[in-house]
């Protein structure tokens, strides 16, 4: 009897927001098959829902309490440099490790935070986080030159730092990019399921992501931006790329047969960026935060200049072509200037600080065996946290009043295991994300709109879909799915029982009720975890990997 196989494939920010509409209207054929022929609902994404702890819940089953990535840096109650995560930070074992135990060979390409790759049977190709094209990304080690070979040179993460998407011109060569990036991609992961062992395979494409970044107001119609001059000229061109994800959609459903399961995940929903909150601004003003004085002046100007060039009147008034300058100034000043915002804080004077945006959580500067901080442990802290998360729910909009941050919390309300205290010490939500907090220093306002530029990011409701052996079909509607729920559902269907001390359990409303009841889930005591080899990154891949997220908006 032939072994059934799994395929996980994750698309990386993807959205019913807007692929249910492109959907329906037979834009996005494939995916319309998938709702109607499978069973399909919300993915609920993890507290904030970020790129870094998102993928790992999903490898992991666990809660960041547990698995220990909160960001794309390591936390400063860990190391304070905060250097990048690689594949060995994350704490545990992770899907393939498991399924490894049991015999099961796997393969993963292109997953998020997977660098180094790891030594497993079968195959393993690193994604974001991986340092360039010329770094170690494949193991085997020899695979590297196979995938090289076959698509022409093969590169696993895109760098959009580089294109000025205001002009028309970058726009179109930063879409062409995408779907260059996608279709090299889309080769590799057909190539590998047809010539290397597997039975659980894991391809993650970053193609809605990287677009809904930078276009999502002119895709979004509930923001005015859509039907500018420039969202109405480039549109067409801008879900071409989610058509080309279709068609590969179409078949991968094509080659299942009867012996392979498919299940589709993102690790976060999107959505428009309204406004920004300059959170070490208001903390500064709160007497939290101290600056230091060398740069300030610098920064200042640096961040008026960006602010004139976000602004609607500045964009009508001024030629595009001076405003192409302009932006172009911005960015070479901004890999200088916004990677150094650690080095603006006086950190002999400042009790707490905002980590990034990756994170949207704010660390107390407590004083350590190192002798550096300011706030003691203990009963200060805990009176700095309380009054820190007082002031954030009593926030106000300055023009009309109205609440800003809706929801606060302390890491341990979010999180519970070994790595909570390594987590920021209060996180929050400011209108569901579309108020979006940032560390970036310079702006005289804690507050600024944002509703200028077609930016977008991430919101909690991912995507899921599945269809196999004792998925329930017909468009079934799948409520209450969790990220951390995915580990264990593929355990399960795959008929192996799930650890105990994933956080996660199988998706009872995804399985045919007879499935359901005739292999009920089990449980087992969870193996005894192993450390991955540490590998740091050189300060040249450092360098690499910072400017490709700052491109991305995730760091500053």
């Amino acid at each position: 009897m032939t072994e059934r196989r799994f395929i996980l494939l994750g698309m990386d920010g993807a959205t019913f927001a807007n692929l249910k509409p492109w959907a329906d209207e037979g834009t996005l054929p494939n995916l319309q098959r998938l709702m109607r022929q499978g069973a399909w609902g919300t993915l609920a994404s993890t507290n904030p829902p970020t790129t870094p702890p998102a993928w790992t819940a999903v490898l992991t089953g666990k809660n960041p309490g547990k698995h220990g990535i909160f960001d794309f840096r390591e936390s400063p109650y860990r190391d304070r440099r905060r250097p990048l995560v690689t594949s060995a930070s994350a704490r545990g074992r992770k899907l393939w490790h498991i399924l490894n135990g049991h015999g099961v060979a796997c393969g993963a390409l292109n997953v998020p935070i997977t660098w180094p790759p790891e030594k497993i049977d079968s195959f393993m190709i690193s994604g974001m986080m991986t340092p360039g094209p010329d770094s170690a990304w494949a193991e085997p080690p020899e695979l590297k030159r196979e995938i090289d070979g076959l698509t022409g040179g093969y590169f696993p993460d895109l760098d959009i730092a580089r294109f000025d998407t205001g002009e028309d011109a970058d726009a179109l060569e930063f879409l062409r990019a995408v779907e260059e990036h996608f279709d090299r991609r889309a080769k590799a992961t057909a190539h590998l399921m047809a010539s290397r062992p597997w039975r659980f395979f894991m391809p993650v494409f970053i193609l809605p992501d990287r677009i809904q970044h930078l276009f999502w107001k002119y895709i979004d119609p509930s923001f005015e931006l859509y039907h500018c001059a420039q969202a109405r000229r480039l549109r067409d061109r801008i879900i071409a790329p989610y058509r080309k994800m279709d068609a590969m959609l179409g078949r991968v459903l094509d080659s299942l047969g009867g012996d392979t399961d498919l299940m589709i995940v993102s690790d976060h929903g999107f959505g428009g960026t309204e406004m920004w909150f300059n959170v070490n601004v208001w903390l500064e003003r709160q007497g939290w935060l101290a600056r230091a004085r060398p740069g300030r002046l610098r920064h200042a100007l640096f961040y008026r200049a960006m602010i004139m060039n976000e602004s609607p009147l500045v964009r009508a008034l001024i030629p595009g072509a001076l405003q192409s300058a302009i932006r172009r100034r911005i960015r070479a000043r901004r890999n200088s200037i916004q990677s150094n915002v650690d080095g603006q804080i006086d950190w002999r004077r400042t009790q707490a600080f905002f980590s990034g945006i990756p994170s949207q959580g704010i660390y107390l500067n407590l004083k350590g065996a190192d002798g550096l901080g300011a706030v003691a442990p203990g009963a200060e802290a805990e009176a700095l946290r309380r009054r820190i998360k007082e002031a954030l729910l009593a926030l106000r909009h300055p023009d009309t009043g109205e609440t800003v941050v809706e929801q606060a919390w302390f890491r341990e309300e979010l999180y519970e295991g070994p790595e909570t205290p390594m987590a920021p010490d209060i996180f929050f939500k400011a209108r569901n994300y579309a108020v979006l907090g940032r560390s970036l220093f310079g702006d005289t306002q804690p507050l600024r709109g944002s509703l200028a530029t077609p930016n977008g990011f991430h919101r909690p409701d991912g995507v899921l879909l599945a269809t196999g052996r004792g998925f329930r079909g017909g468009g079934a509607r799948i409520e209450g799915a969790r990220l951390i729920d995915i580990a264990p559902t593929v355990l399960h269907a795959m008929g192996f029982p799930v650890p105990d001390d994933m956080d996660g359990r199988p998706i009872e409303a995804l399985f045919e009720e007879s499935a359901w009841r005739a292999n009920p889930p089990r449980l087992c005591p969870a193996p005894a975890g192993e450390d991955a080899l540490r590998r740091d990154y050189s300060a040249a891949e450092d360098e690499a990997i910072r400017d490709r997220l700052k491109g991305l908006g995730y760091l500053e």
